[in-house]
C-alpha cells in the first residue's frame, strides 16, 4: 500500500512502522478508555520513557484507504512481554481516533511510528515541578510521576472537562499536590496556574490548545524561565482535528 507524501517523509526521517494488535479494552469513564496492545517489535527500537508518545495511523472510519495520524502517549509498558496500554479520550462529535477507539475489536491491527517524541527529563538543580494537564495528558503525567526521584515536590494543576475526570487514575507519590480546575473558558486554567508559579521550579504543561495559550505566556514570563526548564505542548484543539493523513494507493 502506498503511504502518500506524509509516509514518505517519515520513512526518510527514519520512522519505522510497528504493527500493534489490540488485545483488550477497559472503560475508565464514559469519555476515557484504555486499550491494550501486543507490540512484538516495538521495543527493539523504542524506549517507553516518561511522556513518550507514538504516532498511530488510524484507519478511515468510513472504510476508505486513507489513514489518519494521531499521537498518543504510552500509558503502561511491559517490555519483557512486548505489550503496551494506551488511553484514549472520547470526543463528540467523534474524530477518526475517537471513533476507532470506540469500535475497535480485539484482534484488530494498527500501525504506529515512533518519531519526534520528546520524553520528559528533570532538570538538574530544580527545587520542584509544576505540571499542568487535562484528561488527554494524564497518561504523560503518570509516566512522569512514576519516574521522578524521591524528594521532588510536585504540584499538578488538572483541567477537568467532565465531572467524571476525577475517576481517571493518577499515580500517587509523596510530595504530590493536585489542584482540579473545571474547564470554564480559555482563561480558567491560566488563572489557576498563575497562583502556583514558584521560583526555581520546572514547568511542564500539555492539554487543549486554547487553554494553553495564556498558560504558555505565564510559563515563559515567570522568573528564571529557560528553554530547558519550560515545556508546553498542545495535545488537542477543541472543535478541530489534530494530526495528518496518508492515502493508500
Amino acid at each position: 500500500m502506498g503511504r502518500g507524501w506524509e509516509g514518505a517523509v517519515i520513512k526518510v526521517l527514519g520512522g519505522r512502522d510497528h504493527v500493534l494488535t489490540m488485545t483488550g479494552r477497559r472503560e475508565i469513564t464514559p469519555h476515557f478508555v484504555r486499550l491494550s496492545f501486543a507490540a512484538p517489535t516495538l521495543f527493539s527500537k523504542v524506549r517507553p520513557e516518561p511522556a513518550a508518545w507514538l504516532r498511530f495511523w488510524i484507519p478511515d472510519p468510513d472504510g476508505g484507504k486513507r489513514e489518519y495520524q494521531r499521537a498518543y502517549t504510552i500509558s503502561e509498558a511491559d517490555e519483557a512481554a512486548g505489550t503496551i496500554e494506551v488511553d484514549f479520550v472520547l470526543h463528540e462529535p467523534a474524530g477518526p481516533a475517537s471513533a476507532w477507539a470506540t469500535t475497535v475489536e480485539p484482534g484488530s491491527q494498527v500501525a504506529v511510528v515512533s518519531l519526534g517524541s520528546q520524553p520528559f527529563e528533570l532538570v538538574d538543580g530544580v527545587s520542584g515541578l509544576l505540571l499542568v494537564a487535562d484528561a488527554a495528558s494524564i497518561p504523560a503525567v503518570n509516566g512522569i510521576l512514576r519516574t521522578l526521584k524521591a524528594g521532588v515536590d510536585v504540584e499538578l494543576v488538572l483541567e477537568q472537562g467532565h465531572a467524571e475526570d476525577d475517576q481517571i487514575p493518577l499515580v500517587a507519590r509523596p510530595g504530590l499536590t493536585v489542584h482540579r480546575v473545571p474547564r470554564e473558558g480559555a482563561d480558567s486554567l491560566a488563572t489557576a496556574v498563575s497562583e502556583k508559579l514558584r521560583p526555581g521550579w520546572q514547568f511542564w504543561a500539555a492539554g487543549e490548545s486554547g487553554s494553553l495559550k495564556a498558560v504558555r505566556a505565564l510559563a515563559r514570563g515567570r522568573a528564571g524561565a529557560s528553554k530547558d526548564n519550560t515545556y508546553t505542548q498542545a495535545y488537542w484543539i477543541e472543535g478541530k482535528a489534530m494530526g495528518k493523513g496518508r492515502d493508500g494507493a
